[in-house]
């Protein structure tokens, strides 16, 4: 292939490319254009929805500032921080729950009756052991990102095939090395499954608590431009949490794809 048909190769997949994108986000492109019309020709009050230039100019604003960092960084290291706590103790606990009888007897009966609990119900409780700083909000996280991931580890651990696990053991495969060189890589899909679904929610409750206890985040930034009447500095909070949220996911498909790339 020559050079010009590399670069007619290469136009052409970036225009596919630029097409595709274009389809996926025309919806919300129109949503935008329709909040910028609607609010320049004064048909919604400023307080409730001020023009999207508006809310663009503060987000920009507060970022070059680097309040928008800052109140980042706080919201993502507490999210961050009670996901890991979660994984760390979700995911061995689904496994074994699976596994071993003893555990399942155990943990199954807990699992079945803190999974449909809403977590938010229990930010008083957490304030009122832990108190209104990080510990509290993280160990909420915990909390909340436990379950998803938790179920979904024992739901893949039961499903891995025994035969499967037959043949491991009749190849001499020990009970320790079966776990880890058999059940950890077949349940791969449905654990970080587990684990996307524990993302946004550890972003859900770490906000929300932000709004209630205060202490920084975007949560509080949010809260804080109601209370200030200063509606733009609201939805330029809302407006971060979700670009954070989304990027994550996608950052989180990647490595999917990559860890599974096996499967």
């Amino acid at each position: 292939m020559d050079v010009t048909e590399r670069i007619g190769a290469n136009g052409r997949t970036l225009g596919g490319t630029a097409v595709s994108v274009g389809k996926s986000v025309y919806s919300l492109v129109i949503v935008l254009l329709l909040w910028e019309a609607v609010t320049q020709m004064g048909m919604v009050h400023y307080y409730f929805l001020p023009p999207l230039s508006d809310v663009l100019a503060t987000f920009y604003e507060l970022t070059v500032s680097g309040d928008m960092i800052h109140h980042s960084y706080l919201t993502l290291k507490r999210a961050f921080a009670g996901l890991a706590i979660a994984i760390a103790l979700g995911v061995p606990i689904g496994v074994l729950c699976a596994r071993s009888r003893l555990v399942g007897w155990f943990f199954n009966p807990i699992i079945a009756v803190g999974y449909p609990v809403p977590i938010i119900a229990l930010i008083p409780v957490f304030i009122l052991w832990f108190g209104i700083g990080d510990m509290s909000k993280i160990l909420l996280v915990a909390l909340g990102t436990f379950w998803p991931i938790a179920v979904n580890a024992r739901n893949s651990a039961e499903e891995v095939s025994e035969s499967l696990i037959w043949s491991a053991r009749m190849m001499g495969t020990s009970e320790r090395s079966l776990v880890w060189k058999v059940i950890m890589p077949v349940s791969a899909p449905g654990i970080l499954t587990g684990i996307q679904i524990g993302l946004p929610i550890s972003l859900i409750i770490t906000f929300i608590f932000e709004m209630v206890a205060g202490g920084g985040g975007l949560g509080h930034l949010e809260i804080e431009g109601v209370r200030g009447f200063d509606s733009p500095v609201t939805y330029a909070a809302i407006f971060a949490i979700m670009i954070i949220g989304f990027v994550l996911d996608r950052i989180l498909r990647v490595v999917r794809a990559r860890i599974l790339s096996w499967t």
